[in-house]
């Protein structure tokens, strides 16, 4: 399934413009992506991954919340929720190693799923979209890494 199968594309590049993963992407580009994504729903409780399950791509919030309980005892002291433009396992974009944390949805939920095999092909189509998306994941990751060096106690995504 596609994400915004017939909406209209001023609709689809209104929402992707919300989502910072995006938005260094021209209107175009944002078409072109929009081809690659999964929508996801998930319901209150229901859960999006388990910690030790295999990554295979980033989740991101459209609408709704996610709960991130992780597995490692040194970030169970952070608040770790995921809002709308906010992502989650963006690591699985690069390898399949295990997930980290247990992600659950805290009220009925909207994702959409860029995975590793649409982002490898993004790589190869369009190295200008993929540069732009490759470097606000880097920036994402860089922000939590310093946020989890300074201990702080909110940490909006991981």
């Amino acid at each position: 399934m596609r994400f915004f199968n017939a909406d209209a594309d001023d609709q689809k590049v209104e929402v992707l413009r919300n989502i910072p993963i995006f938005h260094e992407l021209t209107r175009n580009e944002m078409l072109e992506v929009d081809e690659l994504l999964y929508e996801r729903i998930y319901e209150k409780d229901e859960v999006v991954f388990q910690e030790g399950d295999a990554g295979h791509g980033v989740f991101i919030v459209v609408s709704g919340r996610l709960r991130v309980d992780p597995g490692h005892e040194s970030l169970k002291k952070v608040l770790l929720d995921v809002s709308p433009g906010e992502s989650v396992g963006e690591l699985a974009l690069f390898d399949e190693g295990p997930r980290s944390a247990t992600v659950v949805a805290m009220e009925r939920t909207v994702t959409v799923a860029l995975f590793q095999a649409e982002f490898a092909t993004l790589l190869m189509k369009n190295k200008n979209i993929g540069i732009k998306v490759l470097l606000a994941i880097a920036r994402i990751l860089s922000r939590r890494a310093r946020q989890l060096l300074q201990r702080e106690k909110h940490i909006p995504s991981l």
